[in-house]
């Protein structure tokens, strides 16, 4: 009797390394002014860290695709959480700044290499019924590590010395990564390989074992066999793919896409959340720490409203109603930061913006891409799409407190400059994904026949 696969279980696995990502990232504003007094950081050293694990990711990526189609996405995600665990090491002994610029950047790379085949892998395995829950799990695992990050940070700013934080404190903070890294890793060998990838190297026999444990009928096991067959036979991995037809709608659709996610201004919310909410608070205490906390709640919130109903609403109607919701809430910043009315609204509008986030671009653009990319340029179609991602990250990170803070725009527009940029591109998101094709309830090969009406890259 074959051993029966949970894919649910596969995917709180697989979504571990969401946990770790968030984690760091509000690590960030709990162990930044430690480690501005141990490393003697600048506001310049503290934009290099945090750009050093996005410029890793980006490198990452590059290469999680080559890894993803020659090693397998089982083996991808294995040696990632490898490079997670040397990252995380380097960082937690670093003596000074160079080190610890090395383990951050190695830290990217690993999540450069996880987040782009992590979701590649989940489509592969997962029923097309599920598809849209089990993609969606990595989101409340993302909000859960924010949480856990910004609450960390707290407990040892009221608990612990200044110099003790300076010194050991914030180690402790990254230590914690590494011991979640290592039981990611073990857990990466538990999973299977995808069926598809095997399919793609000719391993039949063990594409069907893999598809025993995740189908109890044995028809539909026959069916989902025949169809991967008919399509490698029809695609050749063997042959050199012809970027036309069909395919240039879907790597436009990786390359111009996740733009947006970046400048639906998350970001920009995420990294500097305490600072606009002392700025709209007048607090630069507790207060700010707690509401940073809350966004994770609300983000949680999300990302389990995205686990029920995105396949039942569909993948369009979510990122539609995202795409409102974040223009909205950015609409109202910006003309409250514009008016120079510091009013609780506004932190009201950041909740809700992070709400509508989590279920759209947060959660659903990067399956909807892994989804509707065909499997003989999946790889290449992800890794495409994630490094535009980390690129329009970086460019974020650098010019938002830029735009925010200009002289000439600080003046017109009192720091509301960039988030009238992330209404206004919302509104273009919005139109984009109303021209998108449906990816619920269809198979892969379903999805994959759509494109080829399109324009088949075979012929």
């Amino acid at each position: 009797m074959k051993k029966k696969i949970n894919i649910y279980v596969v995917g709180l696995i697989v979504a571990l390394a969401g946990f770790i990502f968030s984690y760091d990232s509000s690590n960030m504003a709990g162990a930044r002014k430690y480690l501005e007094s141990y490393f003697n950081m600048d506001y310049k050293d503290i934009g290099y860290v945090i750009i050093a694990v996005v410029l890793g990711s980006m490198l990452g990526s590059l290469f999680a695709g080559y890894l993803g189609d020659k090693y397998g996405r089982k083996k991808s995600l294995i040696y990632g959480a490898i490079l997670m665990m040397l990252g995380g090491i380097i960082t937690v002994i670093s003596f000074n700044l160079f080190l610890f610029y090395v383990g951050r950047i190695i830290m990217g790379f690993s999540l450069g290499v996880i987040f782009l085949v992590g979701p590649m892998y989940m489509v592969e395995v997962s029923p097309a019924e599920i598809r849209g829950r089990t993609g969606a799990l990595r989101q409340i695992l993302l909000s859960g590590g924010l949480i856990l990050g910004y609450t960390m940070g707290y407990i040892f700013e009221k608990n612990f010395t200044f110099q003790w934080n300076s010194t050991v404190g914030w180690r402790y903070l990254y230590l914690f990564e590494i011991l979640l890294t290592v039981v990611m890793g073990l857990a990466f060998f538990k999973i299977p390989e995808s069926p598809r990838w095997l399919m793609l190297k000719g391993r039949e026999e063990k594409a069907r074992e893999v598809l025993c444990g995740i189908f109890a009928d044995e028809n539909r096991i026959n069916k989902v066999m025949s169809e991967m067959k008919a399509n490698i036979e029809i695609s050749n991995p063997q042959k050199k793919v012809k970027i036309k037809g069909g395919l240039i709608y879907v790597l436009l659709i990786c390359g111009i896409f996740p733009i947006f996610r970046q400048f639906s201004g998350v970001n920009a919310v995420t990294y500097y959340a305490q600072k606009i909410f002392a700025t709209i608070s007048n607090d630069t205490g507790n207060m700010a720490y707690f509401q940073s906390i809350f966004i994770g709640f609300g983000e949680l919130a999300g990302a389990f409203f995205a686990v029920l109903f995105a396949d039942k609403f569909g993948r369009k109607k979510l990122l539609m109603a995202g795409a409102l919701g974040m223009g909205f809430s950015l609409g109202g910043i910006s003309l409250f930061l514009y008016s120079q009315d510091k009013n609780i609204l506004e932190g009201c509008l950041i909740y809700i913006y992070n709400f509508f986030f989590t279920i759209s671009t947060g959660t659903l653009l990067t399956i909807y891409i892994s989804e509707i990319t065909p499997t003989i340029i999946r790889s290449k179609g992800m890794a495409l799409s994630s490094v535009v991602n980390w690129f329009f990250d970086i460019l974020v990170i650098i010019y938002f407190p830029i735009l925010s803070t200009n002289g000439y725009l600080d003046k017109k527009f009192h720091e509301a400059f960039p988030f009238f940029i992330f209404t206004i591109a919302m509104g273009i998101f919005f139109i984009g994904v109303h021209l998108l094709p449906e990816a619920k309830g269809k198979t892969l090969e379903e999805i994959e026949t759509y494109w080829r009406k399109k324009g088949d890259w075979d012929k």
